[in-house]
């Protein structure tokens, strides 16, 4: 019985591999391209919902500039 050789046996392997590899970044970005419009939908709300926080933060507090690590807001004074 006839055996290849170790790095005969490494390459074909690679080379068995990557078509399975590409294939599956392509199914990666297949999906993704589908879910540009569902994605562009989410970041529409989340970017409402952002917002509306911030205002809320606005009105309980008044205009600042807040520092979102600490929750500490320097008011800026209105006169």
């Amino acid at each position: 019985m006839a055996k290849l050789e170790e790095k005969e046996l490494q390459e074909l392997k690679q080379a068995i591999a990557l078509p399975n590899q590409i294939a599956n970044e392509i199914g990666i970005i297949k999906i993704n391209y589908e879910r540009i419009p569902e994605l562009i939908e989410a970041y529409k709300n989340s970017i409402k919902d952002r917002d509306g926080k911030l205002k809320e933060v606005e009105e309980k507090y008044g205009k600042g500039s807040l520092n979102i690590d600490t929750g500490e807001i320097t008011l800026i004074n209105e006169e």
